[in-house]
């Protein structure tokens, strides 16, 4: 999964403390590390996941060539040189001389104060080998345990989180209600636990780094698209839909499809948003299924 080059972090450009570090908590909860840098480099934040995964910050990074960065080539350092983001590099990070180095792709942000210059930079880093799998951290309250994505009580709390960032910020984000077609047939032949564990890893794997997904009823899931009007998550929602037919049709699940109702946050409450998406899917349903209907009026 990958996140273009041309979108902005989950956070304002302008945030403030308190918003990072409600990032940095949302963050923790997708296993991602962060760091909030002053702008003279002195460390000012570090979530849990931060501590895990870098440690104290002193291990050595190197390329994917193996070869040792100067402090100068590190993705924060190169957002105070030139106030552009970094995107998704991949690196890796030696905590302890001679361990293994874990591999994560690392991004960098800049967060500016009111005369446009720089406060804070924001590093963050994920595994690459991490997916949205609850083995790497256990928290089964977060997470569903027959899909390993998130649970329907967290996927709503991610929600209502983005709601209350669009509604501070004016930031968009695309939600889409996805759903296994005739699910109880399926389940009758492969069996429940196989169907929603495919499904789901489908899913998953065809996302961007930081889009979020959750189980949200017996066969449907609920992804958050942060950052991305609802005519660009059509463009991405339709490749997924597409990639879920051939990927299971190639791997022998006889043609498992989804359909979707698909919506953009307009400022309403998270349970009319979910009411607009439920609607959206029946019309996929009843248009035959295989299909991803979309909010018309927000075009």
């Amino acid at each position: 999964m990958f996140v273009s080059p041309n979108r902005l972090p989950l956070v304002d450009l302008r945030a403030d403390d308190d918003e990072i570090g409600r990032y940095a908590a949302l963050l923790d909860s997708l296993g991602v590390a962060l760091v909030a840098f002053a702008a003279d480099g002195t460390p000012r934040l570090r979530n849990a996941a931060a501590e895990e995964l870098l440690g104290d910050g002193t291990g050595q990074w190197i390329d994917e060539n193996g070869r040792p960065l100067g402090e100068d080539e590190r993705p924060e350092f190169q957002v105070r040189a030139a106030l552009q983001p970094v995107h998704q590099r991949s690196v890796g990070i030696r905590t302890l001389p001679g361990a293994a180095p874990i591999w994560c792709r690392a991004s960098a942000f800049p967060v500016l104060a009111a005369d446009g210059g720089l406060r804070r930079v924001l590093l963050l880093a994920d595994r690459q080998h991490r997916g949205r799998v609850a083995g790497d951290r256990q928290q089964p309250p977060t997470y569903d345990p027959l899909t390993e994505v998130f649970n329907q009580r967290h996927i709503d709390i991610l929600l209502s989180e983005e709601g209350r960032r669009a509604r501070r910020y004016g930031t968009p984000f695309a939600v889409a209600l996805i759903a296994i077609d005739h699910f109880a047939a399926r389940c009758q032949a492969e069996g429940e636990e196989r169907v929603l564990a495919r499904a789901a890893w489908l899913l998953c794997h065809s996302l961007r780094e930081f889009d979020m997904i959750g189980r949200h009823g017996a066969d449907r899931f609920l992804i958050i698209l942060p950052n991305v009007r609802v005519n660009e998550a059509m463009v991405g929602l339709e490749r997924l839909r597409e990639t879920i037919e051939a990927g299971s049709t190639r791997d022998g699940d006889a043609g498992l499809t989804v359909s979707g109702g698909v919506s953009e946050y307009g400022g309403e409450d998270e349970p009319a948003l979910v009411e607009r998406l439920e609607s959206l899917l029946a019309n996929a349903r009843e248009s035959g299924c295989n299909r991803l209907c979309v909010d018309l009026d927000l075009f």
